[in-house]
């Protein structure tokens, strides 16, 4: 309601109270549709009247103090500043104030998207806050001249004096739907109850409150019907402390809509990333382990070695336990003995993995029951303060950014170290490419297990002027050195370097890179217990 004809007027007189006589010594804006007039008062140096033509919000209030930005500011109407200001009156039934200054006239103008301040001086020159075209301007100017302008309400009572039923009411624009319901609700048409309606809006203290039915914030005087008995509302003497309090209870509330807006959308996608974890995880772990029949393919071909010649792709062979016979699988580019090997190196992978999968089951189970326990106390919290607690509990204040590899078509293996730091591995050679020549940026580092084929490892800096700490590189390396050749190895030599020190030609084929510096670090290799994966 603080938009109505009435509350205006109440503004109009506060202004006249505190402000005529002062000077305004600078009038700018440092936000979209507000403009700010610098009028020093008493012991306020860094007083402002705010004026807001939003078409949402319009409104004008005080404030004791606010401060200039730095940038981005643009000064309106400086040619005729600084100048005293002689009164404040408002436009009889429309809503457009007018500040006499000492040689021109600020008209403050609130007509939805046609909301505006204009200046116009008394030698005839004008200048408006939003831009107008010329003959827009010229329609505004004739229509100001046509207008009378008071500062009593001394006009109302013709208007009312022919009003006797609700249909008439209703052809009273400056009257507003709130009055109009106010007045249904006392069942009172007369002139008397209308004008006493209007004094009670003029003179009442006005309660600002949340109605949480609606969800908005009202601004009402405190004799309306429809005002509850709550302690939570408060009451305020002057429009302008009232009009301080309703916006700042406006923005509260839409920050708290949106922090839990935020909260909720992060704890949905989390529990469904986690519970899709979950799921692949227990059908790894329900399927068993491979470990022992590829330790059995090793065993039965390392024991039938002369009768394997490279160029096979299978070869059936009897167990030598239980004398069955048995199709093996073979690599035709290999020799005997390193498909011997790679049998031998599947089992041991086999077992690492099974294991791996266990422990990050019981961490993924372990955290979708955090996450989910937080949803239940997210779900009864109002508090911005619990809000703000939560979020701090969900690490939500460390942003990780937005991660531009997924609007590429290849798709890496994410891990995030320590709740911060972007982790990033190839699945294959063409993959390695992609991660190493297209994702990577010069600055971040480039990690690869060495002397052996794997996948390269991509730690993403986010902030150059931030050192990366020596542990960050030594989990980044353990993955290197786990996804490659020599994950079964017990320490690991990995190259790490900056990204701008790899480079690859077209003598290079998929995955194959040159290092031109490097340093090397001995690693586990393994994915640490600070890593958690992201995207698989």
């Amino acid at each position: 309601m603080y938009k109505n004809y009435f509350y205006l007027f109440r503004c109009m007189q506060e202004l006249n109270q505190s402000i005529v006589g002062r000077r305004i010594l600078e009038i700018y804006t440092q936000e979209k549709d507000k403009l700010f007039l610098s009028i020093p008062i008493g012991n306020h140096p860094d007083s402002h009247l705010v004026i807001s033509v939003n078409t949402q919000q319009p409104f004008v209030m005080c404030r004791e103090s606010h401060h200039k930005a730095k940038r981005n500011t643009i000064t309106f109407f400086e040619r005729f500043l600084p100048a005293e200001i002689k009164s404040v009156d408002i436009a009889c039934g429309d809503r457009i104030l007018r500040i006499a200054l000492n040689r021109s006239h600020l008209y403050v103008i609130f007509r939805g998207s046609k909301s505006n301040v204009i200046l116009v001086s008394d030698s005839g020159e004008t200048a408006a806050f939003k831009k107008v075209s010329g003959t827009e301007l010229n329609g505004f100017l004739d229509e100001l001249n046509k207008l009378e302008f008071s500062n009593s309400l001394s006009w109302l009572s013709d208007e009312l004096e022919e009003i006797n039923n609700l249909r008439d009411l209703k052809k009273l624009p400056f009257l507003g739907k709130e009055i109009i319901r106010e007045i249904e609700s006392r069942c009172d048409y007369s002139k008397h109850g209308i004008q006493k309606i209007i004094r009670e809006i003029i003179s009442e203290p006005i309660a600002v409150y949340a109605n949480d039915d609606i969800g908005k914030q009202m601004f009402i005087p405190r004799s309306f019907t429809n005002v509850p008995n709550q302690k939570e509302k408060d009451l305020f003497s002057y429009y302008c402390d009232a009009i301080n309090r309703y916006f700042g209870l406006s923005f509260s509330r839409a920050k708290s809509i949106s922090t839990k807006a935020e909260i909720e959308k992060y704890l949905s996608k989390e529990l469904e990333r986690l519970s899709g974890k979950l799921n692949n995880l227990k059908a790894r772990i329900d399927a068993g382990t491979k470990e022992n029949i590829y330790r059995k393919y090793g065993d039965i071909l390392l024991s039938n070695i002369h009768a394997i010649r490279k160029g096979l792709k299978h070869i059936s062979l009897k167990d030598m336990f239980t004398h069955e016979e048995i199709l093996i699988p073979l690599d035709d580019k290999l020799s005997p003995s390193k498909n011997v090997e790679k049998y031998y190196d599947k089992s041991r992978n086999e077992k690492i993995d099974f294991q791996k999968s266990k422990e990050l089951f019981a961490a993924a189970e372990t955290n979708y029951k955090r996450l989910f326990a937080i949803k239940e106390k997210f779900d009864k919290t109002e508090s911005q303060d619990d809000l703000q607690l939560i979020k701090k509990e969900l690490k939500m204040d460390s942003k990780t950014p937005q991660l531009e590899y997924k609007k590429e078509k290849y798709s890496f293996r994410h891990f995030l170290i320590d709740d911060k730091y972007n982790v990033f591995v190839g699945k294959d050679s063409k993959n390695n490419d992609a991660l190493t020549t297209k994702f990577a940026k010069q600055n971040d580092f480039w990690f690869h297990a060495r002397s052996v084929s794997g996948s390269h490892v991509v730690l993403r800096v986010e902030n150059t002027k931030e050192p990366i700490p020596k542990s960050i590189l030594q989990k980044a390396a353990s993955l290197a050195a786990f996804y490659s050749k020599a994950k079964t190895s017990k320490i690991a030599p990995v190259t790490y370097t900056l990204k701008k020190y790899v480079v690859k030609n077209q003598r290079h084929e998929p995955g194959q890179v040159t290092v031109t510096k490097e340093n090397v670090l001995l690693v586990k290799p393994e994915i640490p217990k600070e890593c958690v994966i992201v995207d698989e």
